[in-house]
């Protein structure tokens, strides 16, 4: 389990999605296994590949549930209202 996941893509926890996703595809084509067939250090290239993976994964989810609980909130304060 990956403790900082903005550390590994190497982001701030306040950067924008685009930024996130910048960083992704530039360390998964870094690491992805296929450019490091002849690198004999194939095996740690492959392991940050799978860390890179996990930690955008991680990162999406959780602004993924933010948005939604910041939608879930601001509806239920419309809906109170518009009961009134």
């Amino acid at each position: 389990m990956i403790n900082n996941p903005y550390e590994v893509l190497g982001v701030s926890p306040s950067a924008s999605d685009d930024e996130i996703k910048k960083a992704y595809r530039d360390l998964t084509r870094k690491y992805h296994p296929d450019a490091n067939v002849d690198n004999p250090l194939a095996d740690l290239a492959e392991e940050k590949f799978k860390e890179v993976q996990e930690a955008y994964d991680m990162i999406m989810k959780e602004r993924g549930r933010r948005i939604f609980l910041w939608l879930r909130v601001v509806l239920g304060q419309f809906f109170l209202w518009c009961g009134r």
